[in-house]
């Protein structure tokens, strides 16, 4: 994944003199940091000027890729090595009463789909 440990790992393994390719299911890079945090708490071209010093360092990325899914698990076997950093895709939920009820929204879920609408792309409900 590409958050915050997906990124960090790939820095490092890169500046160490390994060839990095950084697999991420959703369409841009920055995981939880692109689509989980609202802009106006962090402006996502903070991690646009990051992720072009990564890919200026040789770093590569692959957008849409969700290793098991859509990319089969025994290409991994190309690489010499493999670190696995997904990220919190699924809520914990709390035992309070209601929290199923018709019109209550996880955090997770809203702060998502509304950042993808920030930015004019299509949500799946």
């Amino acid at each position: 994944g590409s958050g915050p440990a997906g990124l960090a790992t790939a820095q490092q393994l890169n500046r160490a003199g390994h060839t990095v390719t950084v697999f991420e299911r959703d369409d841009e890079i920055g995981g939880l940091l692109r689509y989980g945090i609202p802009n106006f708490k962090m402006e996502k071209e903070i991690i646009d000027r990051r992720l072009a010093i990564l890919k200026a360092e040789g770093i590569t990325f692959k957008t849409n890729v969700n290793v098991g899914v859509n990319y089969d698990v025994k290409e991994l076997k190309a690489f010499d090595a493999v670190v696995l950093c997904g990220g919190a895709t699924e809520r914990r939920s709390l035992p309070t009463p209601g929290i199923d009820a018709d019109g209550v929204v996880q955090a997770m879920d809203f702060l998502t789909q509304q950042t993808k609408v920030v930015f004019g792309k299509e949500v799946k409900n």
